[in-house]
């Protein structure tokens, strides 16, 4: 069973997407700070994360919690959510790791089923941003025939 870790504000949409996530055979762990978020994982390690990009009043914010993440553990996919949209090239410029964007509000059918999507694929380096017509702004793995070159 895969590990999924969810930080965000407990006024957040956390519970109701931890819930859609067991429903679909996921563990779910969910922290409301940076703080909690490295306490839950030293119980146990996550597969992926959904940082909220806003963590109100917790001393981290999400792209440095995020940042933070990758560097010791490489191998997780973040994932960070947010009222506040973000682009292609703001996500690149941050250079925090991330897999992906999931602008709030959101359909937490298409949330649950873009994290499935994550999990399933394979870790990519080469990858470029794609954004979806819902928002989502992602990661995805490059063909080798590109060469190495972003497509957008």
């Amino acid at each position: 069973m895969q590990t999924i870790l969810i930080v965000d504000a407990p006024e957040g949409d956390s519970s109701l997407l931890a819930s859609a996530l067991r429903v679909e055979g996921y563990d779910v762990q969910v922290a409301s700070s940076g703080a909690e978020a490295w306490q839950v994982l030293r119980r146990a390690p996550a597969s992926l994360a959904v940082v909220d990009l806003m963590l109100r009043g917790t001393g981290t914010h999400g792209l440095e919690l995020a940042r933070e993440l990758k560097a010791v553990h490489p191998g997780m996919r973040v994932l960070l959510t947010s009222a506040y949209h973000l682009s292609e090239r703001q996500l690149e410029r941050a250079d925090c790791g991330v897999s992906g964007f999931i602008p709030k509000p959101y359909d937490v059918g298409e949330v649950v089923d873009f994290i499935r999507t994550k999990l399933s694929g394979p870790p990519s380096s080469r990858t470029a941003w794609r954004t979806e017509a819902s928002g989502v702004v992602e990661r995805r793995a490059i063909a080798a025939a590109a060469g190495g070159r972003s497509r957008r």
